[in-house]
C-alpha cells in the first residue's frame, strides 16, 4: 500500500519550486494471534477439555491486553463467543468492531489412544 502526501516531500535540487510529494510505502504484516475482517477481529481460543466440560475462564488476547472470558459448562468444539468493541477502530467513523473467539476444545491424547488402540 503505498500513501501519497502531497508538497511533503523534498524541495528540488536545481532551482527553486514547490516541494515534491511525499510517498510512504506500508507493508503489513498478518497477526500470529488474530484474523481481520474489517473491523471485526477473529482469534482461536485453545481451551482443555475439562473447561469445554465443566466451565470456566480463560486469558484471550485483545488489542488493548489480556481479557478474562468465562468457557460456559457444556461448550462445544467451533463454538463461538462475541466479545463487543474490542476489535479495530473504523477509519470513517472511529467505531471499534467486535472480537470473535471460537473455542478450540484441546482433546488429551492419551485418552484417545487408549481408548481406540491406536
Amino acid at each position: 500500500m503505498v500513501i501519497q502526501v502531497p508538497r511533503m516531500g523534498d524541495a528540488p535540487e536545481a532551482g527553486s519550486g514547490p516541494a515534491g510529494d511525499l510517498l510512504v510505502h506500508v507493508n503489513i504484516e498478518s497477526s500470529k494471534l488474530f484474523r481481520r475482517q474489517g473491523t471485526h477481529l477473529y482469534h482461536d481460543a485453545r481451551i482443555p477439555l475439562h473447561t469445554a466440560l465443566l466451565g470456566g475462564r480463560v486469558r484471550v488476547p485483545t488489542l488493548d491486553g489480556e481479557v478474562d472470558v468465562r468457557v460456559p459448562q457444556g461448550t462445544q468444539p467451533g463454538e463461538e463467543m462475541v466479545i463487543k468493541s474490542r476489535g479495530v477502530p473504523g477509519v470513517h467513523t472511529g467505531v471499534k468492531g467486535d472480537l470473535f473467539v471460537t473455542f478450540r476444545v484441546q482433546l488429551p491424547r492419551y485418552v484417545l489412544t487408549q481408548a481406540y488402540n491406536i
